[in-house]
């Protein structure tokens, strides 16, 4: 069987392509591994720019359970906190097995989908790509004048490209967590989320999501990090987690085995090349991860979305090489480019010295203008560019205003005979 485009992997990144070339009219099979809505590993929190970045959100996010927070907490390793809370919506609260199923619902309205069909080998010829799939046990090919790898962060596509090599230890985090009932753990303030950092002593972070009916929590840590020290162990140290937070009283509850998941996260920022001969990397499958706040849904859509008009665009053309593909990776660092290679920047600042997030956090908990900006960026409800323009604009001048009268008093007191 033969299509335009194959778009391998039906989460946030492929169906967003999905349904950008179906209603472009564009012949294209969507395939994944499993059957929709199925479960997927995740916090399920969304910057709450995303409405806005997808308009036909708001009407479709009528049809599943959403929270809106406006509410965050942080804590820094030394017990440092902000509460804050906002004037405007700063997170969306989903449950991926949801989420995803609305996505992938409106995708397939265009384009045939199989599921579950278990991609095992991609193959390059000079007409097309041959996608190898099993589907219900049997061995199936389709042939694809261009593939969209939207497979996550174990991307088939992108290693039979040739885009990722190699180990991942230094390049991905694994996320531990957990989503369970309201009526089997839940939490003191359902309108609240919780950022830890640091947690217990060693680098990781740690986070607590309510949901409409649900609580999602759960730690993280640098995958090295993670194998040499912690494997074996993940729901040990997860279960530990919960029990501080609830000898805290903040958690009330038990926490749920069976609702533990694990999965691994790539917090290095995109691939240094993101597409190659027929062939375009979105979402995890391309690294489109925030290092800082670790949110991916958001960018999974973003670049999922430039895939589709770029695919679009050379099927217009009739060019698939390499060189002719480019304007993908230009188009979408156009967008968010910037806030994903200072998200590495701003994560390895941290990694170096913990200490600043101490002093970060202990800034923002005396300058009301600082907290602001933080919780906002730390939650993507503002981009980079937002975040560093009005730290310039309204938190400096504050700062050194406040300095300056610091200095002054000093300055006033000493002159006293």
């Amino acid at each position: 069987m033969t299509y335009d485009v194959i778009v391998v992997g039906g989460g946030p990144a492929g169906a967003t392509a999905a349904k950008v070339l179906g209603d472009a009219g564009m012949p294209t099979l969507l395939l994944d591994k499993s059957d929709f809505p199925r479960d997927k590993p995740c916090g399920g929190g969304i910057s709450a720019r995303v409405v806005e970045r997808f308009p036909y959100l708001k009407s479709a996010l009528g049809g599943i359970p959403t929270k809106w927070l406006s509410k965050v907490y942080f804590e820094s390793p030394a017990g440092m906190a902000v509460d804050y809370q906002s004037d405007q919506r700063l997170y969306l609260m989903i449950r991926r097995c949801e989420f995803d199923h609305l996505l992938f619902s409106l995708a397939r309205k265009n384009v045939e989908s199989r599921t579950p069909a278990l991609v095992r080998k991609i193959t390059f010829r000079s007409d097309c790509a041959v996608v190898s799939a099993e589907i219900a046990g049997e061995p199936q090919e389709f042939r694809g004048r261009i593939v969209l790898g939207c497979d996550g962060a174990n991307s088939v596509v992108a290693r039979a490209a040739g885009l990722r090599r190699g180990g991942i230890q230094s390049e991905y985090a694994i996320d531990m967590m957990e989503e369970t009932p309201y009526q089997e753990l839940s939490v003191a303030d359902r309108n609240r989320m919780y950022i830890y950092y640091r947690i217990q002593g060693q680098y990781g972070y740690g986070y607590i999501f309510p949901k409409t009916n649900h609580l999602n929590l759960g730690v993280g840590f640098k995958l090295d990090y993670y194998l040499s020290e912690l494997r074996g162990r993940q729901y040990s140290y997860h279960r530990a987690f919960v029990e501080e937070q609830t000898s805290k009283g903040l958690l009330e509850g038990q926490s749920a085995r069976a609702n533990f998941r694990a999965f691994p996260l790539p917090i290095s920022g995109p691939l240094a090349r993101t597409y190659f001969d027929r062939v375009l990397l979105a979402g995890d499958a391309g690294g489109f991860v925030n290092a800082f706040t670790a949110e991916g849904i958001y960018y999974a859509m973003v670049s999922g979305e430039h895939a589709g008009r770029a695919a679009i665009e050379a099927l217009r053309t009739g060019q698939f090489a390499s060189g002719r593909l480019a304007s993908y990776e230009k188009s979408w660092k156009r967008e968010i480019g910037v806030e994903l290679k200072k998200s590495v920047s701003i994560q390895n600042l941290l990694l170096a010295d913990p200490g600043r997030v101490d002093r970060i956090v202990r800034a923002a908990s005396r300058n009301p203008v600082l907290a602001d900006l933080l919780a906002r960026y730390a939650t993507g409800a503002i981009s980079y560019r937002e975040f560093k323009r009005a730290l310039l604009l309204r938190a400096l001048p504050l700062y050194l205003g406040e300095k300056a009268r610091a200095a002054l008093q000093v300055k006033n007191a000493a002159a006293v005979p």
